[in-house]
């Protein structure tokens, strides 16, 4: 290691306590993006880092705001009432929490006059935003951490003010700056002062785009770290060819065989993670460690979870110290630091390649040795790992750990003898199917990943199902035919993978208010003679999940399409009414609300079609 990475070459000497916590935390030398970044967000500048995961980035940043904070005096009671120094948004709950974290790490060595507070800003079910003020007001934080949309709604409260903000910091800000937070991270650095300092953090910074120059930066300094090599070294990338339908076999298998303290698994969905848990779990505890041992704790981790429920999850993994197993999504895929992560598997490479890296990257951290391993179907699929040398990620195939010796057809009626104890798990696999056919649809790589070339009847046996589910893409796409037998089909006839099928009918929910519920509703049914009221019952019984979830959407945009359209309309009236009184302004409201009904009913009349028919 050169002498420049030591912590005594730094161009800008560090507060006692500072380098104490350093030495305490066992950061011996500086990362080189730490050596890059620290001297010039002390001083005076901007900076936009972009480096691998895993390089050090949130210390490179932490240091520069404790060390301004007191070169600033702020801790002695300049900062007023209802002020603060700096705000760092996060793109996740459990990022920002983990920067609070690595913030008290540090604070845990200071031995200033002055107090020197955090403050996590994140949605949660237990506090609301009037909550974190009253908690702001009171406990007096200097260091704001949160994610945008709770940092948005709080900093609206007049009680908070802005004009102290001395800097700015935004973890994963290519995250930050895409589509999804975009907004709400424009709105908020709108109102923190402009002559703060701002720092941009993230692995993949160049797909910000344009986005960047939205961050008020002022003549900012551009850090790369490792650009040519965008996979960390201490990383070995590997990828299996497997079928869909072996696909949790051959997870369990390496889980079972291959020797790791922590492992993080990533799922495609939510409702994927929910329910592969269910599975696992379950055959945990009646397979006597057959296919994954008993020892081996197994946690799930998503999106749809309740705040509190994340961060305790997250918690009990990262402090666990058996061997121990996450099966997650994406919420756990950027700067998530988890000790002792040796193995990242992967069931299905991500929709954006970016995620790619940062999946990976929670293993082989701080210059430990890593694997990652990801599962490609055989065929088309295998086609992404020339398409991933061409992001600098060589992906090297690992066979040996694979088993060849599955048995396939015992597993399957485990999991369909499981699936049979309770119709709900019925349910919840097939809505899992459905959301894994929309991820796959929508993956940016769509000249590998099509859905003209999925095996869907593989994924039915991987999730257990009987029986193809009623899609549009199933009907467009599937072909009933075995391809090793020309002319014999794979199914036993409308969808059914078993024979003979399961009694729909007779197929029970394990909860009474459930099955009752669905009793009555097969009851109500059969009393219905109208053949046409019957089909349309049936029909509307039996509607594709994506059909259903497609239409719902649909009706959500129109509504805000409707809205947006009110208001201009309305903006408009209130430009042009002039000095009119508020009666002839109703009037006018009125008149164009019924232009617009009198419009729908024409719309409604005119069915596209012209002429008379009368003579036909």
């Amino acid at each position: 290691m050169s002498r420049s990475l030591t912590w005594d070459s730094l161009s800008v000497p560090l507060q006692p306590w500072i380098r104490t916590a350093v030495e305490v935390q066992g950061f011996d030398k500086m990362t080189p993006v730490q050596a890059a970044t620290i001297p010039l967000l002390t001083g005076n500048k901007d900076v936009v880092v972009d480096s691998v995961t895993g390089s050090g980035k949130t210390v490179a940043f932490v240091v520069p705001v404790l060390e301004r904070i007191v070169a600033e005096k702020a801790n002695t009671g300049t900062v007023k009432k209802g002020h603060f120094h700096t705000l760092i948004l996060s793109p996740t709950r459990e990022l920002a929490k983990q920067t609070q974290q690595v913030f008290a790490s540090f604070l845990e060595q200071y031995t200033g006059s002055g107090p020197i507070r955090t403050q996590l800003l994140v949605g949660t079910d237990a506090r609301s935003s009037r909550d974190d003020v009253s908690s702001f007001l009171e406990d007096r934080p200097l260091v704001l951490i949160g994610t945008p949309g709770r940092v948005h709604d709080f900093l609206q409260n007049p009680k908070v003010k802005t004009a102290s903000c001395n800097m700015a910091i935004l973890d994963e800000a290519d995250r930050l700056l895409d589509v999804s937070f975009l907004k709400d991270v424009e709105r908020i650095l709108r109102v923190l002062p402009k002559q703060r300092r701002t720092g941009l953090f993230s692995a993949t910074i160049g797909s910000a785009g344009d986005h960047i120059f939205k961050t008020g930066l002022r003549n900012p300094v551009k850090i790369t770290v490792n650009s040519k090599a965008a996979a960390p070294s201490t990383i070995a990338f590997n990828y299996c060819v497997v079928t869909p339908e072996t696909k949790l076999q051959q997870l369990l298998h390496v889980l079972n065989n291959y020797r790791f303290k922590k492992c993080i698994v990533y799922f495609p969905t939510c409702i994927s993670v929910q329910y592969f848990y269910a599975f696992i779990t379950y055959l945990q505890s009646k397979t006597a460690g057959r296919y994954l041992d008993s020892d081996t704790q197994v946690y799930s981790l998503h999106g749809k979870l309740q705040t509190s429920s994340r961060m305790k999850t997250l918690d009990k993994f990262t402090e666990d110290l058996r061997t121990s197993v996450l099966l997650t999504t994406d919420v756990a895929a950027r700067g998530i630091d988890i000790p002792d992560v040796d193995l990242v598997l992967q069931m299905d490479p991500p929709t954006d390649a970016d995620f790619f890296l940062h999946r990976c990257g929670r293993t082989g951290r701080f210059n430990r040795i890593g694997k990652a391993v990801t599962f490609l179907n055989a065929g088309r699929e295998e086609d992404y790992v020339p398409f991933m040398a061409v992001k600098n990620v060589e992906l090297v195939e690992a066979p040996e750990l694979l088993s060849t010796t599955l048995d396939t057809a015992e597993f399957y009626s485990t999991i369909q003898h499981w699936m049979l104890e309770d119709r709900a798990r019925f349910d919840h696999a097939v809505r899992s199917y459905v959301a894994f056919i929309r991820y796959y649809s929508n993956h940016a790589a769509s000249s590998i990943f099509r859905l003209q070339t999925l095996d869907y009847v593989g994924l039915c046996r991987l999730f257990g199902l009987f029986r193809l589910p009623r899609m549009p893409e199933i009907t467009r796409h599937f072909k009933d035919e075995d391809p090793e037998r020309p002319g014999e089909k794979i199914t036993f006839g409308d969808g059914w993978l078993v024979d003979p099928p399961v009694d729909i009918d007779n197929y029970k929910y394990a909860d009474p208010k459930r099955e009752e519920a669905r009793v009555k509703e097969l009851a109500n049914l059969q009393k219905i003679n109208d053949k046409k009221k019957l089909k349309f019952e049936l029909k509307k019984k039996n509607m594709a999940w994506s059909n259903n979830s497609t239409s719902k959407e649909g009706k959500a945009k129109r509504r805000e399409k409707m809205q947006l359209k009110r208001k201009a309309i309305e903006a408009e009236l209130e430009r042009n009414g002039g000095d009119d009184s508020s009666a002839d302004d109703d009037e006018v409201t009125n008149d164009w609300k019924s232009e617009i009904i009198e419009s729908r009913k024409k719309r409604k009349q005119d069915n596209g079609m012209q002429g008379s028919f009368d003579d036909l």
